[in-house]
């Protein structure tokens, strides 16, 4: 009731204050309005309260508006656009000036709750505290509702219908203009308050839980906890528009945890809950060669558990317990433990880690890979995942030397970089474990090394040796063959019993070729082994005939004398008669000499001549001969 009677004298009051007119200090002119948001325009309803005759075409005033913009004569309305205190002076002639405060405040629009009720009704909290009061338009053509600042700034309101509502609130202070914008929020109107679900429970840490929750905006929600088998619920925290909240001062080590998520009806006082999720009490126990994990849960509406070791999915039981196996010796693991509903929330339990431990003797490492590149070897293996190496004991011999401790990795890889093909380098791996049990001695791995000649047929004759180094042996040899500039031509596949290859491609713009060899294993999941790169040139060969006959009589290939070459990268030829004169020169391999000197036919006989040639790979040399120059008769 006294809520009403407050209401009702603002409104009055207002309604009052809405038309009050403002007289300047002085007494000499009016305005109508002093205060307001921004932008707020202000306009002099009378100049002449105690004058007569003033501010008129004749005598003129100036205002003022005290913003910074120019003063102006008999501008009888002004827009102040900034937040601030501002003086409005008016200067009279022959009287003198008279003035009064404006004040512009910033235009906020105020923040304010709704709650969603049942019954189509809404209730209204308006938060803000910034205008002397607020007024409440529910956009249902139903009049507004104007509310004082402060703890009595609420309203309950019940729509005609259920849907899509919106709710705009502005503020106003006393004596303000009525300008101030309006904060606008959507709210659904319901018939009746859904039931409320927890998505998920999830212990984060060893004091606190973290809730998700399947909740709707504008709806007040409590939420509710008991402890272990404790029926009774307690109020934990209210809730409003979040689909989140953390629970803190908790024991998850020691006890578990339910909840109940209720939608709070404040308009009527009543609640409808979710189901109840629980938190599971988790523990994991190291025994041998075994974790033993174990949980104490209420299993009301839970199907199933699921568990995970270190982030990857381990089982799912129905019981209270389960036994990990697959464990390795002095590696700590990390479970978490899932409780599936059958409504589709869970509850993650906290992580639990322990250590494992094992006496057994580790297997021994026979799966190596090896890739030659430039700078040495790059050599990787697979171990026995029932086994974690504390450190890899590299061994390593020259042809058949024995072996010796050459180096040490933590990983399962290891680069060489004094390797070369010539040293016959072959290598083995051995480690010891984190139970401090040395592995079994292993296979050897014998890099492949490429070797290759040019035959006198300007053929590549390659060679490798077999690989070594993979329990399973090699599945086939792949020979890769590439250009100078690294572009890949051909890919040619033999058999494991196969060595050697006479590669009788010739290419005429290709000179340089780089072959590396493959090998790849027959069992799956490891790395090729990759040979040293070998790099064959092939000769720049030049061909010329002995003799032409430039009579033009034919046949054509005859008339003109050409050198003709493989892998010609640039080429000069100069041709001299008996006596050591320069008859002709061409920097063109395509260019040839026709028999003539300065237009004249030179006669029967042998010319010498001096070619000088680059090919592709960049060697520069120089080929000399004669030709026989004849004339048909």
């Amino acid at each position: 009731m006294i809520t009403r009677l407050v209401a009702g004298l603002f409104i009055i009051l207002n309604s009052l204050l809405a038309h009050a007119q403002f007289v300047s200090q002085l007494g000499r002119f009016m305005v109508d309005e002093r205060k307001g948001c921004a932008p707020l325009t202000v306009t002099i309803l009378d100049t002449n309260l105690l004058t007569i005759n003033q501010c008129t075409g004749l005598n003129p005033c100036d205002m003022n508006w005290g913003d910074g913009t120019m003063p102006e004569q008999n501008v009888f309305t002004h827009t102040y656009t900034q937040p601030g205190t501002y003086t409005l002076q008016i200067l009279y002639q022959g009287i003198g000036f008279d003035q009064i405060q404006i004040t512009v405040t910033p235009n906020t629009p105020p923040t304010f709750e709704i709650y969603t009720c049942s019954g189509n009704q809404v209730h209204v909290r308006v938060t803000d505290t910034f205008y002397d009061s607020y007024f409440i338009n529910f956009n249902d053509g139903s009049p507004e509702v104007q509310v004082p600042r402060g703890s009595n700034a609420t309203s309950v309101h019940a729509f005609g219908s259920p849907g899509n509502k919106t709710i705009s609130v502005r503020g106003k202070d006393v004596d303000a203009d009525d300008n101030c914008g309006a904060n606008t929020l959507p709210v659904e109107a319901l018939t009746v308050l859904p039931a409320p679900a927890i998505s998920q429970v999830a212990v984060n840490t060893s004091t606190s839980v973290n809730l998700s929750l399947a909740t709707l905006p504008n709806i007040l929600y409590r939420l509710e906890i008991a402890t272990n088998n404790n029926t009774a619920f307690q109020l934990a925290q209210t809730l409003y528009n979040t689909s989140t909240a953390v629970v803190n001062n908790l024991r998850p080590e020691d006890n578990y945890y339910c909840f109940r998520l209720g939608a709070f009806d404040p308009c009527n006082n009543t609640t409808v809950y979710s189901s109840t999720i629980c938190s599971t009490n988790f523990d994991v126990a190291a025994q041998n060669n075994q974790n033993a994990l174990s949980w104490v849960t209420n299993v009301t509406g839970i199907t199933n558990f699921s568990i995970s070791r270190d982030g990857v999915p381990l089982g799912t039981t129905a019981s209270a317990s389960f036994m990990d196996n697959n464990v390795v010796c002095k590696t700590t693991y990390c479970y978490q433990l899932t409780s599936n509903y059958a409504n589709g929330s869970s509850s993650v339990s906290l992580v639990q880690c322990e250590t494992a431990f094992s006496s057994d003797i580790p297997t021994s490492v026979n799966n190596i890979s090896a890739q030659v590149n430039t700078t040495g070897v790059e050599l990787t293996w697979l171990q026995d995942p029932a086994f974690q190496a504390v450190e890899y004991n590299i061994f390593r011999k020259t042809g058949t030397d024995p072996l010796q401790l050459f180096a040490k990795s933590t990983t399962t890889q290891y680069f060489d970089n004094t390797y070369t093909t010539e040293g016959e380098y072959c290598y083995q791996i051995n480690y010891e474990d984190l139970c401090d049990n040395i592995a079994l001695v292993g296979i050897e791995a014998c890099p492949i090394r490429l070797n290759g000649t040019i035959t006198s047929e300007n053929y590549s004759s390659l060679t490798w040796s077999e690989y070594t180094g993979w329990a399973n042996g090699v599945n086939q040899y792949v020979l890769e063959k590439y250009n100078a500039t690294g572009q890949l031509l051909q890919i040619i596949n033999f058999g494991p019993a196969i060595f050697s290859f006479i590669d009788t491609d010739v290419n005429p713009t290709e000179q340089v070729f780089r072959y590396i060899v493959l090998a790849t294993p027959n069992q799956a999941g490891l790395d090729v082994a990759i040979s040293n790169e070998l790099e064959l040139v092939k000769e720049a060969n030049i061909f010329y005939p002995t003799a032409f006959t430039p009579d033009r009589q034919g046949p054509v290939e005859n008339e003109i004398f050409k050198v003709f070459g493989q892998y010609i990268a640039s080429f000069e030829m100069q041709i001299f008669n008996r006596w050591g004169e320069l008859l002709f020169t061409s920097n063109s391999i395509d260019a040839g000499w026709d028999g003539t000197y300065r237009g004249k036919d030179q006669p029967e006989g042998t010319y010498a001549f001096v070619a000088r040639l680059t090919d592709f790979s960049g060697n520069s040399f120089t080929r000399s001969g004669s030709v026989v120059l004849l004339r048909k008769r």
